[in-house]
């Protein structure tokens, strides 16, 4: 039967309701699902303890985020079960929607690795965000975001191997799958700490880029530049970080593995850290000198 008047309409609905009513069942319209990107911030992994030496710290760069994108989460927990991330979405609302709770900042967590040798030190700062949306109808977004700040240092090489006196020298931060390195004195400084934005890039994706001076105006929850737990290399629970370099982060890049670690030094050193000392040795990009422990 095909009805063209909507009280006609209406009242086959009705005789359907009185029916489903006796039959000892009632029906109702389904509630709208709240979309994936407008959902409250919650599945992120509970964070790892901080668990880095005082010269990792030293180092660690000093975040803002700004408000149309995530803060950083954890990427894994003490169990090794890993973020599933969010969908990326279409709108700007999706943007930050899911990934910018004030909680996000105190539950939080930077992994690093590092590598010294020949007077230089390379650190390493990986970021997990749990999506990225692209500027345009969320063109380019895509589930997981691995963002990266690699910090260069020189040092004077003490009795035993002591890395005494280190200090900043370049700093190289990830955009779109290559880096932005510049000298430490084009480089807004917290201290010893490199400031460093999360952002939106233009018409496309996010990534990092260095403070201005405007930047000072913070807009992350805690209205300070942050700096959240941070887990170096030999600070993970046992198991736990091999977990975390095998889990598959889709298109997303993490540069903590052995391989990519050195290909992004490799990109990353300037030719001052080729030509050290009066022998003109180079930083090996592959070579791990560890320094003495409790050295400044």
């Amino acid at each position: 039967m095909f009805y063209t008047q909507s009280s006609s309409l209406s009242s086959v609905l009705c005789a359907m309701l009185v029916i489903s009513k006796q039959a000892g069942f009632t029906t109702a319209s389904p509630v709208p699902e709240t979309p994936l990107w407008a959902r409250a911030s919650k599945g992120a992994p509970q964070a790892l303890p901080l668990k880095a030496d005082a010269r990792y710290l030293k180092f660690q760069p000093s975040m803002d985020f700004d408000t149309d994108g995530c803060y950083n989460w954890p990427a894994i927990d003490k169990k090794g079960t890993v973020s599933a991330g969010l969908p990326s979405g279409t709108t700007v609302p999706a943007r930050s929607s899911g990934c910018r709770d004030p909680s996000d900042l105190d539950n939080n967590n930077v992994y690093a690795r590092r590598r010294c040798n020949r007077g230089w030190c390379a650190y390493m700062y990986a970021y997990y965000f749990p999506k990225d949306v692209g500027a345009f109808l969320g063109a380019g977004g895509h589930r997981h975001d691995w963002e990266h700040v690699i910090v260069w240092t020189k040092s004077d090489v003490g009795t035993g191997g002591a890395y005494n006196n280190e200090g900043v020298m370049y700093v190289g931060a990830s955009e779109h799958g290559g880096y932005d390195v510049k000298p430490v004195a084009k480089v807004r400084m917290d201290g010893t700490h490199p400031k460093i934005v999360y952002h939106l890039d233009g018409i496309r994706t996010h990534a990092f880029r260095f403070a201005d001076e405007d930047d000072d105006e913070i807009e992350n929850a805690k209205g300070v530049w942050f700096r959240g737990d941070l887990v170096s290399w030999d600070g993970f629970p046992s198991g736990v970080r091999q977990k975390l370099l095998s889990a598959d982060f889709g298109s997303a890049h993490l540069a903590l593995k052995d391989g990519d670690f050195t290909q992004d030094l490799i990109e990353t050193m300037n030719m001052s850290a080729m030509k050290y000392g009066p022998k003109k040795d180079e930083f090996d990009c592959a070579y791990d000198e560890q320094p003495a422990t409790g050295s400044k």
